[in-house]
């Protein structure tokens, strides 16, 4: 791969889709916006972030072919039927540990003080954990497709050192997060920077997004701190 990705593309990318996420982040300052009815507002905040994560991987796509390039030369080297292959095993594995998170819930005590204190900041009802796998399953895939292999690759091809254009990624990586982003700049930069390696190391994303999957899927498990 040697044409130089369009560099309007590539900045629209990395200054506008954080933007975005920042913009969306506020609804955490206004819940009531996002609470209808008997609706909790994580279910509907966590829908819309599925959203807005699978609308992020058709943009870029969509901006990939239209460069001339492929979704292989960003590193998602995955057939139509390998991704349908991936998308089916994520979603049995997903459904297979909420089972048997469910199963296990039903065999502890909970200490109501515990979980109402801990309200929101992870998936505390059975609704808010088959929403969370799906906003998972979103967020993992968009954030590597647009952050390692997209921006990696398109800073790589405007003559930009590979390491370099690590570092360069990771920052609106950590921005995307939104309002979360200054108080929690470190974890997510450092993140960045080790999912940038890693995808350099093995020049695909696979290992990033199942890694990816993993990682965001291990808050299902902070219920247990709620354990009486």
């Amino acid at each position: 791969m040697t044409k130089p990705f369009p560099l309007w593309k590539l900045a629209t990318v990395l200054i506008g889709f954080p933007i975005v996420h920042y913009l969306y982040s506020l609804a955490l300052l206004h819940r009531d916006l996002f609470t209808f009815g008997s609706l909790d507002f994580f279910l509907t905040f966590w829908l819309g972030s599925a959203l807005i994560y699978l609308v992020k991987i058709w943009v870029v796509l969509r901006l990939v072919a239209g460069s001339g390039w492929t979704p292989s030369d960003i590193g998602y080297k995955l057939s139509r039927k390998g991704t349908g292959v991936l998308t089916v095993s994520y979603f049995v594995g997903a459904l297979l540990l909420v089972l048997l998170l469910e199963m296990a819930l039903g065999q502890v005590d909970l200490d109501p003080d515990r979980v109402a204190s801990m309200r929101g900041l992870y998936p505390d009802t059975t609704a808010k954990r088959l929403v969370f796998i799906l906003m998972a399953f979103a967020a993992g895939l968009s954030e590597e497709i647009v952050y390692r292999g997209f921006a990696i690759r398109a800073l790589e091809s405007l003559r930009i050192h590979r390491w370099i254009a690590v570092l360069l990624a990771a920052i609106p990586f950590v921005f995307q997060h939104g309002i979360k982003s200054l108080d929690q700049f470190w974890w997510f930069f450092g993140s960045g920077i080790f999912f940038g390696i890693l995808f350099i190391a093995t020049k695909r994303l696979l290992p990033n997004i199942i890694l990816h999957w993993l990682i965001i899927l291990s808050a299902l498990l902070g219920v247990f701190t709620a354990v009486a």
